[in-house]
């Protein structure tokens, strides 16, 4: 017999809230207004239906792990070509099944224009937001064609403004020939010498230079505050200049949608044919490529090795090895204990890099270096290779003091040994403090000392060649425009220049020659923010012309090497796309008839981090290029 369902009574608390259950869906269901795509992002930055509740239709083009992509079909877009097509529904985790690539479909959510939080100074992203307890997604129809992309071309950058590729939001696109400015990045495994790939890299359109970081303060800084904060800036800073942060950059994600696989790439890589949808991410034009589209690579580039010093001259370099912590537990720090095999990895990298890239320097400063122990057994291993490769051996010393630093990382030396004579040795500034402006704190100055060798070379006629030089290690830019911690980062940086400056200039006054070395974390000229290298230099940016300026502590002014060389080669690193110099080598006057020339080693920034594994090739054992100067000891180079 079949049972026969009997509905029950309800309480009247239950009834009524029954009742308001199917009132509110009712509602919600009324309030949705089915709105074409195009019309949601209208032809300006913001939806004019930003926080409506909409229904759109369209083809499924592509899904990531927070979401998908819905895009008008072809034969039913709008004559408009400041209108995009294309729109991403953000679910938050995986989009549902009924979100296939090729599906045309029916979906429900309210429009929002989504900034990150820790990125106020960016341009927002008109989306779907999709709850799954309240929207929907319906298949119309399955195998759908997916729309033909837009081909990019260069007029498409031209005037080259922020907001250029706004109408391609969320539309499929396709760039027929990329070259790749920065290359595919991923996370790094300190403890073992691995990495894994993100797929993540940057790129232009073939005919559009490499995009390098530009004097000034980034342009969002300003676009994004108030009229009256900019009538501000105006007003005391009338020769502020300003950096249009390179809008050129496109970055391409092409392990995001489901099923990619990562593409590694160098710089110079030329892709052909890469598809996918523009999205926006990280202040920058992003490209995530289709799951199915392998373009084809050329241009694939390799280290290119210095010149081995002549008769009569020598070198001097400073790198930045990132992270070099050794295989045994130090106890005074919560350090990464790196396994013995990757250590003996990581020795082999850099041995191969010193010997067969930089040619091995006479002197090196170090940075990133965990302690005396680690860099110690750095040395035996140029030393043991160069005698195994039938090279003279070097005797590399290593030299380091401790410093202030919580992670244990300091600055330190390599001396050629076999031909420098170590005349003295010291660190300085260690006890160094100031007042931190947040907590009125008495806090360290140099959390990385710089770290003073004074040097002897003999010439051909045993006649000794004296000079100083100094390993630095600046505060990094984390925290700089945090307003959390902007202040104290700002104040830091200022100050360790200016104490820098000081000091050597006391020293070149006592008739020394001097060579700055090191990872400054600065760049060559002012970032309107900040001027620390023409702080160092004596040549500082004028009081109107940046936020927080130093005096003249230096003269005569210091040279910086960088200065000297073609500007396409002004980089020793590469941050979103854009190429920046921040290991400077300076110079006082005296040495300026001495130099013979200068250079990175382009073994790092310019290489994918996939390449960090291989103990077998030098590239990427660091996110740094080593900087090299050549001296002649007959000081006619100059002349």
């Amino acid at each position: 017999m079949m049972n026969t369902y009997r509905p029950q009574k309800l309480t009247n608390r239950v009834a009524f809230a029954a009742v308001l259950l199917l009132l509110s869906l009712n509602v919600a269901a009324f309030a949705q207004r089915d709105l074409a795509i195009a019309a949601i992002q209208g032809d300006k930055d913001l939806s004019p239906y930003d926080g409506q509740a909409v229904r759109i239709t369209g083809v499924v083009t592509a899904r990531i792990r927070t979401g998908f992509f819905v895009q008008t079909p072809d034969d039913k877009a709008d004559a408009d070509p400041n209108t995009s097509e294309g729109i991403f529904v953000f679910t938050r985790t995986d989009p549902p099944t009924e979100a296939l690539v090729g599906n045309l479909v029916s979906v429900t959510g309210r429009v929002e224009e989504f900034r990150r939080n820790n990125e106020p100074n960016s341009l927002t992203i008109t989306e779907l937001a999709f709850q799954a307890d309240r929207d929907q997604v319906r298949v119309i129809s399955t195998g759908y064609e997916l729309p033909k992309p837009i081909v990019l071309k260069t007029d498409d950058f031209k005037p080259n403004t922020i907001d250029q590729l706004e109408r391609y939001e969320g539309m499929r696109v396709q760039a027929n020939e990329l070259i790749v400015i920065s290359p595919t990045d991923g996370q790094v495994d300190v403890k073992n010498t691995r990495s894994e790939s993100n797929g993540t890299f940057y790129g232009v359109l073939k005919g559009i230079k490499r995009p390098f970081r530009e004097p000034g303060l980034e342009i969002a800084e300003y676009l994004f505050i108030d009229e009256k904060a900019r009538a501000k800036f105006k007003s005391e800073f009338p020769k502020l200049p300003f950096f249009d942060m390179n809008p050129e950059r496109l970055r391409i994600e092409s392990s995001s949608q489901t099923g990619a696989r990562p593409i590694n790439v160098t710089v110079s890589t030329e892709l052909s044919g890469i598809t996918g949808v523009m999205h926006y991410a990280f202040r920058t034009n992003t490209l995530i490529v289709d799951a199915d589209n392998r373009p084809k690579l050329s241009g694939t580039i390799k280290p290119n090795p210095l010149p081995v010093p002549k008769p009569g001259q020598f070198s001097v370099a400073g790198m930045n090895i990132e992270n070099f912590f050794d295989d045994q537990d130090d106890p005074a720090f919560r350090e990464d204990v790196v396994a013995p095999e990757a250590f003996q990895r990581r020795l082999n990298k850099i041995s191969i890099a010193i010997r067969d890239v930089m040619k091995q320097p006479d002197v090196i400063g170090i940075v990133e270096a965990e302690g005396i122990y680690a860099i110690s057994k750095l040395a035996e291993k140029i030393n043991a290779d160069s005698v195994a490769a039938g090279l003279p051996d070097p005797k590399y010393a290593a030299y380091l003091f401790e410093g202030n630093d919580g992670r244990g990382i300091d600055n330190g030396f390599l001396v050629k040994t076999s031909r420098v004579t170590i005349l003295d040795n010291k660190q300085f500034g260690k006890a160094e403090k100031y007042k931190h402006p947040g907590t009125g704190e008495e806090v360290f100055l140099n959390d990385r000392p710089p770290h003073m060798l004074t040097v002897a070379i003999n010439d051909a006629a045993q006649r000794p060649f004296q000079f100083t030089i100094v390993v630095n290690h600046m505060k990094s830019y984390s925290g700089y425009n945090d307003p959390r911690q902007q202040d104290n980062v700002r104040l830091k940086k200022k100050l360790q220049a200016e104490f820098l400056a000081k000091w050597v200039n006391e020293r070149q006054r006592a008739g020394e020659k001097v060579i700055l070395v090191g990872d400054f974390n600065s760049y060559e000229f002012s970032d309107g923010i900040l001027d620390m290298i023409g702080t160092i230099k004596g040549a500082p940016a004028a009081k109107d012309a940046v936020f927080n300026a130093s005096p003249d502590l230096v003269e005569p002014d210091l040279i910086n090497l960088v200065d000297l060389i073609d500007v396409k080669q002004r980089y020793s690193y590469t941050f979103d796309g854009n190429a920046q110099t921040l290991d400077h080598i300076l110079i006082t006057q005296s040495l300026r008839s001495h130099v013979n020339g200068f250079g990175f080693a382009r073994v790092n920034a310019d290489f994918p981090e996939a390449f960090r594994a291989d103990g077998l090739r030098p590239e990427r054992f660091s996110d740094h290029d080593p900087a090299v100067a050549y001296f002649s000891f007959q000081g006619t180079a100059g002349k």
